[in-house]
């Protein structure tokens, strides 16, 4: 009995548990079906259809219904591993994480300083802010973008969410983590394993440093940032600015 492009991409996937690209996919499925009986765009589709995380998915909802992939950007597939991937959905713009099984953060931030919903929510704002202007951190910096996997709040899986993945002007690696309040040094453990995640995953003989943003820096902290030179501390502060209603 026929099978169909969907069951031929499984089938590729069931004997490789590693990464592959698109072309190798095509060429494996070639190999097995050398009468080609489904074009190369329509493979492609049903690689972006079947993947979890990528945004167009929601262009195919017959195939999302059976997705098992997960996408890592510039035509990059792998198997989907719920537990280290998280569980994604379809939104309005395209999908996202809903259910991250990604370790709790350590509590970074002073207990005499902020709440911890207090602390997310000067995060996200911070974040906010930056992304639409990251030259005003750093001049020349941008956010990563690789086909529709973006720099902001990405999810690596085993070491955790990044809040936003940049690039600078010399075209390497920037981690930029924000922190509400005052921050100790248990944030550089967080700081390093993101680091050594991007060197590792994408990097490549391109350099990785990092930026840690927070209100207030513990002494701890400060000491321990001259030992890692590829790591700096900026200070941000809230101005509050009022209008007419």
């Amino acid at each position: 009995m026929a099978i169909t492009c969907r069951q031929a991409i499984d089938e590729v996937f069931a004997e490789e548990s590693g990464i592959l690209h698109m072309s190798e996919v095509i060429e494996r499925i070639y190999a097995k079906h050398p009468d080609r009986p489904w074009k190369e765009n329509s493979i492609s589709a049903h690689l972006i259809g079947l993947s979890v995380n990528h945004s167009s998915s929601r262009h195919h909802p017959s195939l999302r219904s059976h997705a098992f992939l997960f996408s890592l950007g510039g035509g990059r597939y792998r198997r989907w591993n719920p537990a280290q991937d998280g569980t994604w959905e379809v939104t309005d713009e395209g999908v996202r994480l809903v259910d991250p099984s990604e370790e709790v953060e350590e509590d970074v931030e002073g207990p005499d300083t902020v709440t911890a919903d207090t602390s997310l929510s000067l995060e996200r704002d911070l974040e906010r802010n930056l992304v639409v202007d990251l030259g005003r951190l750093e001049s020349g910096l941008r956010l990563y973008q690789e086909g529709d996997i973006s720099g902001r709040q990405l999810y690596t899986g085993v070491v955790g969410r990044i809040d936003m993945l940049c690039i600078d002007q010399n075209d390497d690696f920037v981690i930029v983590e924000l922190k509400a309040g005052r921050v100790d040094d248990r944030v550089c453990g967080q700081v390093l394993r993101y680091m050594g995640w991007v060197q590792e995953n994408l990097a490549g003989n391109r350099e990785v440093r990092g930026i840690i943003v927070a209100n207030e820096f513990t002494e701890s902290l400060k000491y321990a940032a001259i030992a890692m030179p590829h790591v700096a501390l900026k200070k941000y502060e809230v101005r509050f600015e009022f209008t007419e209603v």
